[in-house]
């Protein structure tokens, strides 16, 4: 049995991999260095990000206009 992965993926249907850019409230570009999945319904997952200047944070996938898919 294979086991589909975690992925973040984009509005426009692109995936962004763990490593990969994106841009953070349509302003601040960003490196995605982990993918945490919902746990359940009502939650959206949280994405962690490394700035240019290396401060990381966990945010939610709206605020890079992406998705986490599992």
């Amino acid at each position: 049995m294979t086991r589909k992965q975690t992925q973040l993926i984009t509005h426009s249907g692109s995936v962004i991999p763990i490593g990969g850019s994106a841009t953070l409230d349509g302003n601040y570009p960003v490196t995605v260095t982990a993918i945490r999945p919902p746990y359940d319904d009502e939650d959206n997952g949280s994405v962690t990000i490394r700035f240019t200047w290396g401060a990381t944070e966990p945010v939610d996938p709206v605020r890079l206009r992406a998705y986490i898919s599992t």
